[in-house]
């Protein structure tokens, strides 16, 4: 699953914190692949039944087109 192996998403943050307790059992890796699965499935879904597209994070704006916190407080640095 290359989700799990690209640097920066909540698909890896997810799998690190499932298998965080015991790295090397591949029973609890396999459930951790499972979950992450699961996850990218409801992802899909939803974006599907809500003809949208995909943002990596969070962060990278709202449905309000407000600016994310992050944005403000760079902005304020910069002024």
């Amino acid at each position: 699953m290359s989700a799990v192996r690209m640097r920066e998403n909540s698909s890896r943050d997810k799998y690190q914190r499932y298998i965080a307790r015991a790295p090397e059992d591949a029973d609890l890796k396999r459930k951790a692949r499972t979950a992450v699965t699961a996850k990218m499935a409801r992802v899909v879904y939803a974006l599907i039944k809500h003809d949208c597209d995909y943002r990596q994070r969070f962060e990278l704006g709202f449905p309000s087109e407000s600016i994310p916190l992050i944005g403000a407080v760079e902005a304020f640095g910069t002024s």
